[in-house]
């Protein structure tokens, strides 16, 4: 062994041990101090070879730090990182991610204003609840076979870019009620022209036949499956499909004015997003880097502000279709593209 590692090793033998003072259950001990973890102290008693390790659990942490402040000192840095583990974990709990969801991106362009409008047309709504389609029928001033064909045409335009075939074969089925199969029955004369139609009774006696006012099975069985969607919230209905009718005009626009008038939460859904729209429009009118389209954006703020003020327009206590409702929803229509 060479002269100067020998010196060390001697050195190192003769140098005392750094004493501890350790308590556990109200005795006190001083020990020579070994070594340490994050969980356990490692130690020997002076004058004997036994090593003993305790658990820093189970001993007077606060004596320690007070009567051995060296080895409480390793202690700490040992325990650093552990805190600093703790203190990032509570910060994550007390403070959670972000939610990317949570934040709207606003627009940057009329064109990304415009599809994100679009989109939001497309939301599913509630539709009407039909409790009597007696009354829808009056209000709309319809025969019941026109109603149900435009109640499945507004299905079917609500959803994207709806095919003609998606619309012809909805009306297809509200069609087929509107001619039910008669059962057979015997021939009966005509009658001269300007007389009632006569059948014999009992006796051979003529009598004037009877008016039937049964309703098909089939417009009963679309307005149960009516009432069920409804229940179930199945939300088959969007902004786009009631815009599309209403500006179709007609029979079928006064069918779907006559269904939103009684579909409040329908009206309330598409005037807020008609309203959040109106907003950004002008706030991107504003922007300085938008300033060639400023006049663009401030005309589409006009038209989401005009429609939205028809739909609101639009209650139980209101007696007619407004014909600037038609008219309104057709200028949204013609700035998403959409006929």
């Amino acid at each position: 062994m060479k002269p100067l590692a020998f010196l060390l090793l001697l050195a190192a033998a003769v140098l005392p041990a750094e004493p501890v003072q350790l308590r556990k259950n109200g005795n006190i001990v001083t020990f020579e101090y070994i070594t340490q973890d994050e969980d356990t102290i490692t130690v020997q008693v002076p004058g004997k070879d036994s090593v003993l390790t305790y658990k820093w659990d189970d001993l007077d942490q606060d004596w320690t730090k007070k009567n051995s402040p060296k080895v409480w000192a390793e202690r700490e840095l040992l325990l650093k990182p552990s805190k600093d583990e703790a203190m990032e974990k509570k910060k994550k709990e007390k403070e959670p991610e972000e939610d990317p969801f949570a934040k709207e991106a606003t627009p940057t362009d009329t064109k990304s204003l415009v599809r994100n409008l679009s989109v939001s047309m497309l939301d599913g709504l509630k539709g009407v609840q039909i409790t009597n389609v007696e009354y829808l029928l009056k209000e709309a001033d319809v025969e019941e076979g026109t109603f149900w064909k435009a109640y499945n045409e507004l299905k079917a335009a609500s959803k994207p870019a709806a095919a003609d075939k998606e619309k012809a074969d909805a009306a297809d089925m509200a069609d087929k009620p509107d001619k039910p199969e008669k059962p057979d029955k015997p021939e009966v004369k005509k009658p001269e022209k300007g007389k009632p139609a006569q059948q014999k009774g009992k006796g051979g006696k003529e009598t004037t036949a009877p008016k039937t006012t049964q309703r098909p099975e089939a417009f009963k069985t679309l307005e149960e499956n009516a009432k069920k969607d409804f229940e179930a919230d199945k939300k088959s209905f969007a902004a786009i499909g009631y815009f599309r009718l209403l500006a179709e005009g007609g029979v079928k626009a006064k069918a779907t004015w006559a269904m939103l008038r009684r579909a409040p939460e329908d009206r309330k859904t598409i005037v807020a997003m008609l309203r959040k729209y109106e907003t950004l429009a002008g706030e991107l009118a504003e922007k300085p880097e938008a300033k060639a389209s400023r006049n663009d954006n401030l005309a589409l703020k006009k038209q989401l502000q005009n429609a939205a003020d028809s739909i609101e327009k639009v209650n139980r206590e209101t007696l007619t279709m407004d014909l600037r409702l038609g008219n309104d929803c057709q200028a949204i229509l013609s700035r998403l593209g959409v006929k």
